[in-house]
């Protein structure tokens, strides 16, 4: 650490203020001024005193100051790209390096461009999970809150600009700094956005506090107001709230909306079309029965009052699927019911289980790694289909990739819900608490031996050890090291399902049968108030991969001190091309993508170097000759200006 470097830039700011007004008060209380004294005193409380919001003392960190003088880069890790899917020309990407500095790189690269954030910082629960200018943080630390507050707010700073206008940061958090964060969160968004706290029962065993076991944590909600961004959750059958299609009430009758007056079809109890609006001078009978088994229903309440659905004809069919026959004693109707509903603000399931679903499956992708309290992959992924459930090409950033859980969830989400949502995952590599006592204890001081240090990361960092292997297992798949349970069926289990228990019995016995043959076993048990069948495969069995691509990012450094003048602008861009590929989401050595920095490097392309069907970025002061651009239409080239903003700022401060 830097002899000049100053860790608390403010701690002296409020204290000298204080000291100079104590001052000026021991001074009035001498000459005996009541009434300058009562305005001091005052003034004294109100300094050491903030009437509402977040207080805390700002830190500055290492990798912040270090960005005064040198720039972020991103260079590329070639031997850790990942092709799972050839067949694809999208890339997911995996960043190596400090959080922050890879969050500034993104700027360049994807403001307003990211769907959904999700994070899962360290808790600060006084453990020694996470450092701060290189120290670990413990319960000791007087200062703990004020530097993980600090922290957090650089990196929240960044990833608003990231958002797009209906994007949502999801921040999962414990008890520790919920409260904190909420503040936090309110402060960097201001209040133009909403920050809504869903609880999630993580851990039904409890941990256990001085006075209460805690079993949950929280996921906080950042959205913009007015915008509706977390979709609907899927309800089950039972619990549809149904309700007549015929309209009721003021402004019900035929007469107040003469298209909204037809026949529904039915036959074998299920709709099966719909009939043009009839003439002003007919007049039906709620039901009419055909000879082939068909009922027509109008919307003709029990009175014999002829009233209006609740949907023109002309738009009716769009929710056909909501909409089901009923029959009363002997009368048929119809009604409709939405098979979704707003996500509650309590989540319970066992698929939260951290344990189960988090710890059992990280051990299984990565064996021997040291991650303690990975998420359920469920906790994650039920975020995400929350917030990208009709996104089906989202973006999704997590800047605190920890385990690589939120990549895996989006990959799962892909494959169960379809879609290409893509993601970007940002970590550093640190190791931890117990290798680097470990690698003290063998080599001495990590400043003074930082080429051992190096390759101690490369073996035990959280990047390359856990991370990345997670990451190409999801892709490959892996082998189970305990028995793999799998949710093939759920019902909540109410009154009126009991009533038709024998169909519940006959749907859950046809789907064991079905199952059978495919897992090890299949169990039907019933927890959670809820009826489940789960497929069971025992350990050893192999669990097939998502094939998906992936490259492999790390952050390096250009010192302006390096390259003065115009020299600075020539070495930056040697690192155009990964901005270009993240931003794009593609693999530069793919054929049908090409990078052109220079007009020389343009020259000395002949006609076949140019693929058809390709897109070529270029730099923005390159020009192409008529040639040139005849060639281009004809191939059907697409021509993609590389931006100023990549680096402009940089060279220009």
């Amino acid at each position: 650490m830097s002899k000049d470097f100053i860790e608390r830039p403010h701690q002296n700011e409020k204290d000298g203020a204080i000291a100079y007004v104590q001052n000026l008060l021991k001074q009035a209380r001498e000459n005996r001024r009541n009434e300058d004294v009562d305005k001091l005193e005052n003034l004294v409380h109100l300094l050491n005193t903030k009437k509402y919001g977040l207080v805390w003392e700002e830190h500055t960190e290492l990798v912040e100051e270090e960005m005064k003088t040198k720039i972020p880069v991103f260079v590329e890790n070639g031997t850790k790209k990942i092709v799972g899917n050839p067949e694809s020309e999208d890339f997911n990407f995996l960043l190596e390096g400090d959080n922050l500095h890879s969050l500034q790189l993104l700027k360049k690269t994807h403001t307003g461009k990211i769907d959904v954030i999700y994070i899962d910082p360290p808790y600060n629960t006084g453990a020694k999970n996470w450092k701060y200018n290189n120290n670990y943080i413990d319960s000791k630390d007087s200062y703990k809150h004020s530097k993980w507050i600090s922290m957090m707010k650089s990196r929240l700073d960044c990833a608003r600009h990231l958002l797009k206008d209906d994007g949502v940061l999801v921040c999962a958090i414990d008890e520790n700094e919920v409260a904190t964060l909420k503040l936090l969160l309110e402060e960097v968004f201001g209040n133009e956005f909403i920050v809504d706290i869903v609880t999630i029962i993580q851990n039904p065993r409890g941990i256990q506090g001085n006075n209460f076991s805690y079993t949950n944590e929280f996921a906080l909600f950042v959205y913009k107001k007015n915008y509706k961004v977390i979709f609907e959750r899927e309800v089950d059958e039972n619990d549809i709230d149904w309700s007549p299609l015929r309209n009721w009430g003021s402004e019900s009758l035929r007469t107040d909306a003469k298209n909204c007056f037809y026949g529904i079809k039915i036959k074998d109890e299920k709709i099966i079309g719909f009939e043009d609006v009839l003439d002003d001078d007919e007049h039906p009978t709620k039901n009419k029965y055909l000879e082939d088994g068909t009922i027509i229903v109008y919307p003709i309440d029990n009175s014999g009052i002829e009233r209006k659905w609740r949907y023109a004809r002309q738009t009716v069919e769009s929710i056909w699927d909501i909409l089901r026959a009923t029959c009363k004693k002997n009368v048929w109707d119809i009604e409709i019911g939405k098979p979704y509903a707003p996500y509650k603000t309590v989540w319970f399931d066992k698929k939260y289980d951290a344990n189960e679903y988090g710890t059992q499956i990280i051990n299984s992708m990565v064996p021997h790694n040291d991650f303690d309290f990975p998420k359920s992959l469920w906790n994650v992924y039920e975020c995400l289909y929350a917030t990208t459930k009709e996104k089906e090409n989202a973006v999704i950033l997590d800047f605190f990739a920890g385990s690589g859980t939120t990549g895996h969830a989006v990959e799962m989400l892909n494959k169960l819900c379809g879609g290409n949502r893509r993601y970007i995952l940002a970590t550093n590599n640190a190791i931890g608490e117990k290798k680097e006592r470990e690698f003290k204890k063998k080599f001495g001081s990590p400043e003074e031996n930082k080429h051992e240090y190096s390759k101690y990361e490369e073996e035990f960092g959280i990047c390359s050890s856990i991370t990345y292997p997670r990451l190409k297992a999801v892709s490959d798949g892996y082998i189970h090291k305990k028995d793999f349970k799998e949710i093939l069926f759920e019902k909540k289990l109410t009154q009126s399902l009991f009533k038709k228990f024998d169909l519940l019995k006959a749907e859950v016995d046809t789907i064991v049968e079905t199952m059978e043959g495919k897992y090890d076993s299949v169990k039907t048990v019933f927890e959670d108030a809820s009826i489940k069948v789960i497929g069971i495969n025992k350990k050893g069995k192999p669990i097939e991969g998502i094939p998906h691509n992936i490259k492999y990012f790390k952050t390096s450094f250009v010192d302006k001190e390096e390259f003065p003048d115009v020299t600075l602008e020539y070495e930056l861009l040697n690192y155009i091309t990964p901005l270009v590929e993240l931003e794009f989401g593609v693999d530069i050595s793919n054929p049908k993508v090409q990078v052109i920095l220079s007009e020389d490097q343009l020259d000395e392309m002949d006609e076949s170097d140019f693929v058809e069907n390709s897109t070529i970025f270029f730099h923005p002061e390159i020009f192409f000759d008529v040639k040139q651009e005849r060639i281009l239409r004809e191939k059907k080239i697409t021509k993609q200006e590389i931006p100023h903003y990549y680096f402009g700022k940089d060279i220009w401060s």
